[in-house]
């Protein structure tokens, strides 16, 4: 089952997934009940490979056919990237010979997964034609207790048995997913796990899942194929695969790479169930994608975004009224084809019962309208919002999530139509209204709405254009606006993007504004989603002390001196703010601080060395924002005699010197080398007449060359030094050329 993605990004049937960690899923899919996709699964599987082989009867002895017509069953494979972008499709035929047919991806557009084909290729081997034989029956039902066989296994080299799971933890996992579909289904569906059989060693190479589903079912033993049992293959997370799961769509087997846990079991044994996956789709009202929008023209499907589904973000809130109703366990009365203009009570999807879903059909697409209420799975999920949820599914879809429930996002920060909103499709295809929520539940009604008028003209008040703003926070104001039913909401954009929103009666709302200069502009909404905008206003906001950035950062200070007590080092820093900065002051820790310029940036200091130290500013801007902005800690080491010294080198004697003495040789070649953790180094020496030149190897290659020569001997500098961008563990050497090189120490700084 390699997953060689083909780039047709007109078919949609997937019916295998690969669940893949943070952001990738690969889907292999064999058919609706019984094909392998990666992430479902399919039952009866033998029945869907038992066609006969068909060859074309040759024209003349010794001539190739013209064609050859064999038949098998049409598979598709999908490379799942876990973002906005298309699955990449692969489309197969597996024959009943055992042969796999690559097929072009327009030839079978219109052919679910599945069902039983004839493929035509030509003399050259290539495809012509495709063409149904048989569709593919139904699923039965799965409401019922569900066995579970997990076989863990590791690999012959590199892994070993206590990789894997122990039995125990894998029956807290099931147990867990148990629970959960327990609750979703009103125990119509259950869990249980049979056995685990023992981690057994298996040699297998990379990620070969035909290998480990043909190992796990043997060692499985005897497991009835039906919907009701599931073998589930664990192994230690292999690299190669790209996955975090892998499944059947509607048949029971299930690979586990490395991961456990509840959501990503229970997300394909979803699968197993028949399960696709619920998404997101975002839309924005311009191509720029500034303005999000509940649908427009400019709108892309984010895979796995739904954040209640099981199916979704592998969260573990309520599962959707729609996949409750795929899998059957809805309940009488449970749902209903919306009538048009008809106010409907939804009951709240947490509740187990009543009326829990609409369904509306227009065009290519039918829509799934819920009422989340935020209780029970979705008590911890209290971001994602509550009031009506709405989903669509949409056979002309272009793009290969055809399968999936799709979750319009309303609001930028939450998909749902909070109660009292509603919503016209800009298309027309669909009105949406909503009413105050009760206990009973929440008023929708659907179609018979006609409002495509937008709310009045209106304009900002405050603040005005060109508006120099001291806070962070602005009170925003605009003139009264009016709609022939209702505003809704009026919203304040920033740069385009919204970050307050007010009730339609309302003239003014507090809006967070960052640092800088900025365009305001006010949308007015009514319930369906008619707007209209005030003109923009451009200000300059500045609304804190200055920014520190770089904060302060301390460098060896090359050419000063050092003593045992003090090393020479500069300090500098940067200063960013809206109005300019005004004053300045600098400490090294609590020491006090020193007044500074306002325009400075940069000032030599020294460092006690083994003593780990920070330099602070106190700054203030022209408007009378104060702060400070503190740098991060930092320790000077002094090492006389630390290093290693090659070829010819003696020690000379002198007062000046650190620790009396510094080593010194004539040699050619003769080296002075040392190892440190840190961010910089500096080698302390001797300049005079009778120095010359060196070269600097950093981490064994040549760095550069350094002249010591100087008219007057100088003794204590730092003669040279080095600084990298951030802290670790380097090598430097200094080689001498041929003069003079005299070496006092080193110095580092972390």
């Amino acid at each position: 089952m390699r997953a060689r993605a083909a780039h047709d990004q007109r078919h949609v049937g997937q019916h295998a997934r690969l669940e893949v960690q943070g952001l990738r899923f690969l889907k292999i899919l064999h058919g609706t009940p019984m094909v392998a996709a990666m992430t479902r699964y399919p039952f009866r599987r033998s029945a869907l490979l038992g066609a006969a082989l068909l060859l074309a009867t040759p024209a003349a002895a010794h001539a190739a056919p013209a064609e050859t017509t064999e038949t098998g069953v049409l598979q598709r494979a999908v490379a799942d990237t876990f973002t906005v972008a298309p699955d990449d499709v692969r489309t197969t035929v597996t024959t009943t010979a055992g042969g796999t047919v690559e097929i072009p991806g327009g030839l079978a557009r219109d052919i679910a997964p599945g069902a039983s084909v004839a493929v035509t290729r030509r003399a050259n081997g290539t495809v012509s034609a495709v063409n149904a034989r048989t569709s593919i029956a139904s699923n039965a039902t799965v409401s019922g207790t569900h066995h579970l066989v997990i076989v863990p296994v590791f690999w012959q080299s590199g892994t070993d048995q206590t990789t894997v799971p122990t039995a125990d933890a894998f029956a807290t996992t099931t147990a867990n997913v148990d629970k959960y579909f327990d609750t979703v289904s009103a125990g119509a569906i259950r869990f249980t796990l049979d056995r685990v059989t023992a981690p057994r060693k298996v040699a297998v190479t990379g990620c070969d899942t035909k290998t480990l589903e043909s190992t796990a079912r043997g060692i499985a033993g005897s497991v009835p194929q039906d919907q009701f049992h599931h073998i589930v293959v664990y192994y230690p997370r292999e690299s190669s695969c790209g996955f975090a799961g892998l499944g059947y769509v509607g048949a029971g087997f299930i690979w586990l790479n490395g991961y456990s846990t509840t959501q990503v079991l229970g997300h394909e044994l979803g699968h197993n169930l028949g399960l696709w996956h619920s998404d997101g789709y975002h839309c924005w009202s311009d191509s720029a994608r500034q303005t999000q929008v509940p649908l427009s023209e400019n709108c892309q499907v984010e895979g796995y975004a739904d954040p209640w589904d099981l199916m979704g973000s592998r969260a573990t809130g309520e599962l959707t009224a729609a996949h409750l109703d795929q899998l059957g366990v809805l309940g009488g009365g449970g749902t209903q084809a919306a009538t048009a203009g008809k106010a409907t009570i939804l009951a709240p999807l947490s509740g187990g019962s009543g009326l829990r879903q609409l369904t509306y059909r227009s065009g290519t697409r039918t829509y799934f309208l819920e009422y989340r209420d935020g209780g029970r799975l979705d008590q911890s999920l209290t971001a994602a919002g509550t009031g009506l949820a709405v989903r669509f599914t949409d056979t002309g879809l272009t793009s290969d999530f055809v399968h999936d429930h799709q979750l319009i996002s309303y609001h930028p920060a939450m998909p749902v139509l909070q109660p009292g909103e509603g919503w016209n499709d800009p298309a027309g295809t669909i009105s949406i209204r909503t009413g105050a929520a009760t206990a009973a539940g929440l008023p929708v009604t659907v179609g018979g709405i006609s409002d495509t008028r937008s709310p009045s003209a209106f304009d900002l008040l405050s603040p005005k254009a060109s508006a120099s703003l001291t806070t962070a926070r602005t009170t925003v104001t605009w003139t009264p606006v009016t709609d022939d039913t209702a505003v809704a909401s009026v919203t304040v954009l920033v740069d385009g993007v919204a970050v307050a929103t007010a009730p339609g009666t309302a003239t003014s709302v507090d809006a967070p504004i960052p640092d800088g200069r900025h365009t305001l502009q006010a949308v007015a909404a009514d319930a369906f989603g008619n707007t209209s905008r005030t003109g923009t206003v451009t200000v300059t906001v500045d609304g804190n002390a200055p920014i520190g950035s770089p904060a302060p950062v301390a460098t060896l200070r090359a050419g000063a001196s050092v003593t045992a007590t003090s090393v020479p080092v500069s300090v500098a820093w940067g200063l960013t703010d809206p109005n300019g900065v005004a004053s300045q002051r600098i400490a090294q820790d609590s020491g006090g601080y020193a007044g500074l310029g306002a325009a400075v940036r940069r000032i030599d200091a020294t460092a006690k060395p083994g003593v780990k130290v920070r330099w602070q500013l106190a700054v203030s801007d022209k408007i009378g924002h104060s702060g400070t902005v503190v740098g991060a800690p930092t320790t000077t080491t002094l090492n006389t005699r630390g290093g290693t010294f090659t070829g010819s080198w003696s020690t000379v004697a002198g007062k000046s010197l650190l620790g009396g003495s510094e080593q010194s040789t004539t040699a050619k070649g003769a080296a002075a080398s040392y190892t440190f953790t840190g961010r910089a180094i500096g080698l302390i020496g001797t300049r005079g007449p009778a120095s010359g030149p060196a070269d600097v190897y950093v981490d064994g290659a040549k760095f550069s060359t350094i002249n010591l020569n100087n008219g007057v001997t100088r003794s204590l500098g730092i003669v040279y030094t080095l600084t990298w961008t951030g802290a670790g563990t380097h090598t430097v050497k200094v080689v001498n050329q041929g003069t003079r090189l005299n070496v006092d120490g080193f110095v580092t700084l972390s």
